[in-house]
C-alpha cells in the first residue's frame, strides 16, 4: 500500500556505531582510538570505491575530522544548543549535512543516520538541535508544528 512505512529499513539508535562510538567518547572518557572510531573511519575509506568517507581520504583527516568534533562538543557545552548549519556554513540550505529526521506514522521522529555525530550530541546533552526534515508520513503531518518546540530528551 502507498501509504505503508518501512519499518524493516529501521535501526535502533543503539546499533548505530557513530552514536555507540560518540558515548564511548564523551561519556565514557575514551579516546577517539579507544572508542573505535578512527578504526572505523580507516575501514570506511578502505572500503569506499571513491577511497573517501565523510570527506575523509586518510588519517590525517580522521585525525582532524575527530578534533572539529570535539571543538563542537566543547561549543555545544557552552551554549547549551548546536548551531544550525547555515550558522557554520553560510548560504547552507534546510540543514543539509546535518541530522535528518523523518517523521513516521503516529508522529514518532525517526533518526535517519545522516548527522550522527551531532545527533550523538545533542542526545547526549538533551539539548534541542536543528534538524533536516525527511520523510514524512501522511497521518503524521498535522503534528508538524509541534516538532519545531519539541526539545530532545537525554537518552544517557
Amino acid at each position: 500500500m502507498l501509504n505503508e512505512w518501512p519499518t524493516d529499513l529501521q535501526q535502533r539508535i543503539s546499533d548505530n556505531p557513530k552514536i555507540g562510538y560518540c558515548f564511548d567518547h564523551w561519556v565514557q572518557g575514551k579516546t577517539w582510538a579507544e572508542a573505535g572510531a578512527i578504526n572505523f573511519m580507516l575501514e570506511k575509506i578502505a572500503s569506499s570505491p571513491a577511497g573517501v568517507s565523510d570527506e575523509c581520504r586518510d588519517y590525517g583527516d580522521v585525525i582532524e575530522r575527530f578534533e572539529t568534533l570535539d571543538r563542537i562538543w566543547a561549543d555545544l557545552g557552552k551554549r547549551g544548543s548546536l548551531p544550525s548549519r547555515q550558522e557554520l556554513i553560510p548560504g547552507n540550505f534546510r540543514e543539509i549535512g546535518g541530522v535528518l529526521i523523518h517523521i513516521g506514522p503516529g508522529g514518532e521522529p525517526i533518526f535517519s543516520g545522516a548527522g550522527c555525530h551531532r545527533f550523538a550530541m545533542a542526545l547526549i546533552m538533551g539539548a534541542p538541535f536543528p534538524a533536516q526534515l525527511g520523510c514524512v508520513h501522511e497521518s503524521a503531518l498535522d503534528q508538524l508544528p509541534e516538532f519545531r518546540s519539541r526539545p530532545c530528551a537525554p537518552i544517557f
